[in-house]
């Protein structure tokens, strides 16, 4: 029996002394020691590191290059693929726009006959005044700009201010070259306006924030998400028909939008609209001046020609073409 034992023992040691388990073993131990010694940060370690990886980048880079031309090559094909759906759409899209380009025709003659039958008088256009915003005033309870346009340009107190894309607010201080913009974010701002197609009247009043609070909406009048908001013109000061903003939020809930960037002004246009209320707002203001009347003191430099269409519009602040087209001919 103690034969047998020392028989299987001996065994033991010839299989453990085989070479691929003394190899297995030998590389365990060497990681085993490798991996403490990373974790100790030792600077042997690290160093060896370093020099395998600056030894060995060159060798994977190339290796590399195959892989991630192919990769390209792959994306390359997937864009291709995808401009052939893009085109497609486009083409329907241009389709679709033709159609409504010839209805839009048809429905511009149809209007200037109509306005030739009734005789009807258009508005007059709005001389204006574009500067740059030199300094902006942020704090918990204001929210407003000072423009390089004073009242040696013609800007008087209540004269609405636009951008590229809607209304940016009101001057509520002039001096001689420059004026204070109230934009339409601060808490001292009220601004009535129309909501969407139905025209459904309502006030806008800043909070502070980016988008702006409804107010004063009649009962049973529906809100709807992206209705375009702008100016009624019932405040006697501001224009009809300027551009402010889109509904946002949810029913009970609905806020305004504006269309301008109010965080990030640059250049801003003032519209010289003379109403008779702004004998109230601007005392200088005779009230027998006529609505926009050019002033007098107006530079020529200062002051661009006046709108004449729908695409001058929209380059002075995208203005509704109906409430601020320039005027036409009346037609016997």
């Amino acid at each position: 029996m103690r034969g047998l034992g020392q028989i299987a023992y001996r065994r033991r040691r010839r299989a453990w002394r085989s070479p691929s388990e003394l190899i297995t073993f030998a590389l365990y131990f060497v990681c085993g020691v490798l991996l403490i010694l990373s974790r100790i940060g030792h600077g042997v370690i690290s160093e060896a590191r370093d020099g395998v990886a600056d030894l060995t980048a060159p060798f994977l880079e190339i290796a590399s290059a195959p892989v991630v031309q192919v990769r390209h090559t792959f994306e390359r094909l997937q864009a291709y693929a995808g401009l052939f759906h893009e085109l497609d759409r486009l083409k329907r899209e241009n389709d679709t726009l033709k159609a409504w380009e010839w209805r839009a025709k048809l429905l511009e003659r149809k209007v200037e006959h109509l306005h030739a039958l009734l005789n009807a008088v258009d508005e007059p256009g709005l001389n204006f005044a574009t500067g740059r915003v030199i300094a902006d005033a942020r704090g918990p309870f204001l929210r407003s700009a000072l423009i390089n346009l004073g009242r040696d340009q013609g800007v008087r107190v209540g004269y609405a201010v636009i951008s590229g894309t809607g209304l940016v607010g009101r001057t509520i201080d002039t001096s001689a070259s420059s004026s204070r913009v109230l934009l339409l974010n601060d808490l001292n701002s009220r601004i009535p306006v129309l909501v969407g197609r139905a025209g459904i009247r309502a006030i806008v009043v800043g909070d502070n924030s980016a988008e702006l609070r409804i107010e004063f909406v009649p009962d049973g009048a529906s809100l709807y998400p992206r209705d375009e908001v702008y100016t009624s013109g019932n405040d006697g000061v501001l224009p009809r028909g300027l551009r402010v903003g889109k509904v946002v939020g949810s029913s009970g809930a609905f806020k305004v939008q504006p269309h301008a960037r109010l965080h990030d002004l640059n250049s801003v246009s003032v519209l010289f609209f003379d109403a008779p209320a702004l004998a109230t707002t601007d005392p200088a203001v005779p009230l027998a001046r006529v609505l926009s009347a050019k002033p007098k003191s107006v530079r020529k430099m200062d002051i661009a020609p006046p709108p004449t269409s729908t695409a001058d519009l929209k380059q002075v602040g995208g203005p509704a073409a109906s409430s601020l087209a320039a005027p036409r001919e009346q037609t016997p």
